[in-house]
């Protein structure tokens, strides 16, 4: 069995201007609605994975990923593949978006709460679609899977710890990691 974990390609509003909380928490919203930008495509693409069974997230960019990457629409499409949550805190700074989304991400790890999905419960998420995943290569051998890379990182990370042998990965747009049993 094999599973294929693909990250989308470059969002269309993976900009990086600087402002205050409100307009980050503005800025989350485009970015998790967003089409991958025209100019984001994969340097190689793998003609095998035309035989795998397609999954995706069911955002936008990775769907729109797997039309990309295999000119198809995905066979399953679930929100459990979605990305982990992009934490939002309403602090006294101005900063520039990837900048909010690193230091959001450092305190959500550290355990600091708000109004979305805690570290923890992102982490278990992760191990249901990592379960998940296996269940559908038990019957369909060869998957691929159009997410997100935080999430593709602790999926991968459930899958060695189930006994997944690990043979390539990369957290990069259009990065693929690569696992077999």
């Amino acid at each position: 069995m094999k599973i294929i974990l693909i990250r989308h390609g470059k969002p269309t509003s993976a900009d990086n201007p600087k402002f205050g909380a409100f307009e980050y928490i503005k800025w989350i919203r485009r970015y998790n609605s967003s089409d991958v930008a025209q100019h984001s495509r994969p340097d190689n693409i793998n003609d095998s994975y035309q035989s795998y069974y397609v999954v995706s997230s069911d955002l936008n960019r990775a769907i729109h990923s797997a039309n990309i990457y295999l000119s198809k629409s995905p066979e399953q499409i679930d929100k459990i593949y979605r990305e982990m949550a992009i934490p939002r805190y309403k602090l006294p700074l101005q900063l520039k978006a990837w900048h909010w989304v690193y230091l959001s991400r450092f305190l959500w790890m550290l355990g600091y709460e708000g109004p979305f999905e805690s570290f923890k419960e992102a982490k278990e998420r992760a191990d249901i679609a990592a379960d998940k995943l296996i269940e559908i290569a038990q019957s369909q051998d060869k998957i691929v899977l159009f997410g997100h890379g935080f999430m593709n990182r602790y999926i991968r990370k459930s899958l060695i710890n189930k006994g997944w042998l690990l043979n390539e990965k990369s957290n990069a747009y259009w990065g693929i990691t690569s696992l077999e049993s």
